[in-house]
C-alpha cells in the first residue's frame, strides 16, 4: 500500500482538509445513527467504518467499544465520549493503520483525498 504525506496529517475529508481519526469516528457515528436525511449508502458505509474500527480497537485492548457505540447511538455529546473515541482510535494505531481499517471495511476514499 502506498502512503502519501497526507496520511500522517489525519483523515482526509476533502479540499486538502484533514481531521483526527477520533473526529472521523465520531462523524461516522453521527452519520450512522443520527442523519436520517443521509443516503442509505452513506449510512451503511458509516456503519461499516464503526464496526471495523471498533472491532480492531477491541482486538487491540480497547474495552469500551459497547459504551462508545451506545453513546453515539444516543447522540450523547460529552468530553467522555470524545475521550473514548480517542482511546479507540489510538488502539487501532497511527493514521495509516486507521486508513487501512477504513479501506478493509470496503469504504473507498476518493482519489486525491
Amino acid at each position: 500500500m502506498r502512503h502519501s504525506r497526507g496520511d500522517t496529517e489525519g483523515v482526509p475529508v476533502g479540499n486538502g482538509q484533514h481531521i483526527s481519526p477520533a473526529e472521523f469516528l465520531l462523524m461516522a457515528g453521527f452519520l450512522a445513527y443520527r442523519a436520517p436525511a443521509a443516503s442509505a449508502d452513506a449510512r451503511a458505509a458509516a456503519r461499516r467504518i464503526l464496526v471495523a474500527v471498533l472491532e480492531v480497537a477491541t482486538a487491540r485492548g480497547f474495552t469500551d467499544s459497547d459504551v462508545l457505540e451506545a453513546m453515539m447511538a444516543n447522540a450523547q455529546k460529552s468530553s467522555h465520549m470524545r475521550k473514548l473515541a480517542e482511546q479507540a482510535t489510538a488502539a487501532v494505531g497511527d493514521v495509516p493503520a486507521y486508513l487501512q481499517v477504513i479501506r478493509s471495511a470496503g469504504v473507498i476514499m476518493e482519489e486525491g483525498l
